[in-house]
């Protein structure tokens, strides 16, 4: 049976995240990539058979929301496997991306594999 992937891009998510006291006053804005394989191609047109992409979106948030989060590492790795527990999602890719404020880079980003 044949696997397919689903990418949800550049999804926007409030989140308290950073080690910087000034970081730790406001949540900001980052960017959340992820690609799902799933287990199956659907073979009903129904969206049962898939991992709906309001709930993915819904869960990404939900994780985001638990704490604060110093590292945008830690931050992936919750989101990935929040993500993972959905059913027939056989594998996650989450990249994490923010607008560094202390380093002159246009993004600063983390990326896993579960």
């Amino acid at each position: 049976m044949a696997e397919i992937d689903i990418e949800i891009t550049s999804l926007r998510v409030p989140v308290s995240l950073g080690v910087h006291d000034f970081e730790r006053k406001a949540r900001q804005d980052v960017t959340v990539d992820l690609v799902l394989t799933l287990a199956a191609v659907p073979e009903n047109d129904s969206i049962r058979e898939t991992a709906h992409y309001d709930e993915v979106a819904q869960a990404v948030q939900d994780t985001a929301d638990l704490r604060h989060y110093d590292l945008i590492e830690t931050l992936a790795l919750a989101i990935a496997e929040r993500v993972k527990a959905f059913p027939d999602v056989v594998r996650v890719v989450a990249a994490v991306h923010k607008t560094p404020r202390t380093v002159a880079a246009e993004r600063l980003s983390a990326r896993i594999t579960l």
